[in-house]
Formats: structure tokens, C-alpha cells, sequence
């Protein structure tokens, strides 16, 4: 049997490598959810299920910041897959602009995904600017 989050993981994949950019894809750890792709870009996949139009909750436990953080590569992304409405991707910068990756706590990153909108990602210690739809994978990949 599929598991669903294999599906949801999938939906970030698919479109990374349909993507004119697209050139390797690999496993980068035993942990599931982390990738390299083109040989450069460590992405970290979350998914949140539901729904849309609607806010899409990402937690980020202890060990998720741990891994993202120790990455010792420059190109480090968290790709956040929101139901089966959209997937967007931030850098690890963007990410610390939002949780506080060293603390011990778990930490929440939100993306409203409102029907026709660009997305609202926000977090504990701020708000990114407005992200579009249509910017995964290029944001990615560029």
C-alpha cells in the first residue's frame, strides 16, 4: 500500500523534475523527507494535509531544526507541501526568519493558501513577504 505521505512527497518531486532545471535527484540521508537535488540543494519536505483554500500548519520538532541547521551545504530549502493545493519552498534563511532553529521547542511555520492569492508564510517571529503560487520549483532551482 502507498502510504499518504509518499503521495504528498511526491507532489514536490514530480515537479522538481519536470523542471527544465532538473538534473539529479538523490537521497541525502536515512531521514525521510531530505534530498539533494543537482548535486547542490538539500531540500527538507514537509507536508501538512487537507483541504484548500486554507492556512496549512508545518511543525518543525527539535531534531527537523537540528538536521536543517547541521547541513553544512549553502543551498538548504524547506519545501512545504500544502494538501493537494499548492507546494512552495523557503530558504534556510527565510526559515530562521520565522522560527528560532536553535530552540529546543518545536516550532510551527503557517502558509495561508487563500484560493487566487499568493501565499502568506508566517511564524512565531515574523512574516515573509508574499510568496507566488507559481513559484515552486524555480524558487528552488534558480
Amino acid at each position: 500500500m502507498i502510504d499518504h505521505k509518499d503521495f504528498m512527497h511526491g507532489a514536490a518531486l514530480v515537479a522538481i523534475a519536470d523542471s527544465e532545471k532538473f538534473t539529479a535527484l538523490n537521497r541525502a540521508s536515512v531521514n525521510y523527507g531530505h534530498y539533494v537535488v543537482n548535486h547542490d540543494r538539500h531540500l527538507f519536505i514537509k507536508y501538512s494535509s487537507g483541504e484548500g483554500p486554507r492556512d496549512y500548519p508545518f511543525t518543525f520538532s527539535c531534531e527537523d531544526k537540528q538536521r536543517i541547521t547541521s547541513e553544512p551545504a549553502s543551498l538548504v530549502f524547506a519545501v512545504l507541501v500544502c494538501g493537494n493545493e499548492v507546494v512552495t519552498g523557503i530558504t534556510r534563511d527565510e526559515l530562521s526568519q520565522l522560527i528560532p532553529l536553535t530552540a529546543a521547542a518545536s516550532s510551527t511555520v503557517k502558509v495561508a493558501a487563500r484560493q487566487g492569492r499568493q501565499l502568506k508564510v508566517s511564524g512565531p517571529k515574523g512574516q515573509l513577504p508574499l510568496i507566488s503560487r507559481a513559484s515552486f520549483p524555480a524558487r528552488i532551482l534558480a
